[in-house]
């Protein structure tokens, strides 16, 4: 007998962590039990929420855990706050270039030919990542 975490919708329906990380297991299930399974998740999202968000918080405060870590990444934006540099990707680029939000986006949509004017303008912000060993 292992010690997988199941869920077990109302009816007694049981689905373990292995199972709903397959993509075939999960379209294989009729739509009443999808729904059952939904409705079992969603009603876990906010405690979980809440035990990452309280890990976090200790973790930061200094707290240590034997297999869970904070680690640092680094996440590009754009320097929203210019107009200058609005105008000119407005110029360049068009409307896309202010739907499109990060700078992956627009190397997606432009390519490396906007990979110049990027590097003027990307910033990078430090988010702290909860990390599990």
């Amino acid at each position: 007998m292992s010690n997988e975490i199941r869920v077990i919708d109302e009816v007694g329906q049981v689905a373990n962590v292995s199972q709903l990380r397959s993509k075939a297991f999960i379209s294989e299930l009729s739509n009443e039990d999808l729904e059952s399974i939904a409705y079992t998740i969603k009603a876990l999202k906010n405690p979980i929420k809440n035990v990452e968000d309280e890990t976090k918080k200790r973790l930061i405060n200094g707290s240590q855990f034997v297999h869970i870590h904070l680690t640092e990444a680094n996440r590009q934006l754009l320097n929203g706050d210019n107009d200058q540099i609005k105008n000119n990707f407005y110029k360049k680029y068009g409307l896309d270039a202010f739907v499109l939000k990060s700078p992956t986006q627009l190397k997606k949509k432009f390519g490396d030919v906007i990979q110049e004017d990027l590097d003027g303008v990307v910033v990078y912000e430090k988010q702290s990542r909860v990390k599990f060993d």
